[in-house]
C-alpha cells in the first residue's frame, strides 16, 4: 500500500476533503471510488500529452504508473466555487518522482458535486 501524506490544512472544508479522498483512491487504485467522483463525460487533459474523455478512460489512466506508486504527497488544495487546484509529489515504486499540479472543475458548487474536468501538469523531477 502506498504512503499517502496530505498536509493538515488540506482537509478543512468538504471540497478539500473530497479531493483528499480522490488522491487516496488514486494511490490505492480504488476504481469504484474514483468512478463515483467523476461525471460520465469527465475530461482529463494531460497537458502536452493527450486528452482522455469519459470516466473509464480517466480510471484507466491509473495504469500510467504501471510500476506502482510508493508515495503521494499533497502539499496544497486550493478551492474556490466550482474550481480547485492541487499540487504535490508522486513517487513511483522505481524511485522516479514527479511533481504535479492539477486543476479541477466540478459539475456544481455543492460539496459532493462530481469532477467534470481535470487539467493535469506533471513534470519528472531529476
Amino acid at each position: 500500500m502506498p504512503e499517502i501524506s496530505i498536509k493538515e490544512n488540506c482537509g478543512n472544508s468538504p471540497r478539500k476533503q473530497f479531493l483528499s479522498d480522490f488522491y487516496v483512491a488514486f494511490a490505492e487504485r480504488d476504481e469504484e471510488a474514483i468512478l463515483s467522483m467523476l461525471t460520465d463525460d469527465v475530461q482529463l487533459v494531460m497537458i502536452g500529452e493527450k486528452t482522455l474523455d469519459g470516466r473509464q478512460s480517466v480510471v484507466d489512466s491509473i495504469d500510467l504508473f504501471t510500476e506502482g506508486i510508493s508515495e503521494i504527497t499533497v502539499d496544497n488544495i486550493i478551492t474556490n466555487g466550482d474550481t480547485a487546484a492541487v499540487n504535490g509529489i508522486i513517487t513511483a515504486d522505481s524511485g522516479v518522482t514527479h511533481a504535479f499540479c492539477e486543476v479541477f472543475k466540478f459539475e456544481g458548487h455543492t460539496k459532493d458535486a462530481p469532477i467534470r474536468s481535470i487539467d493535469s501538469y506533471v513534470i519528472e523531477m531529476i
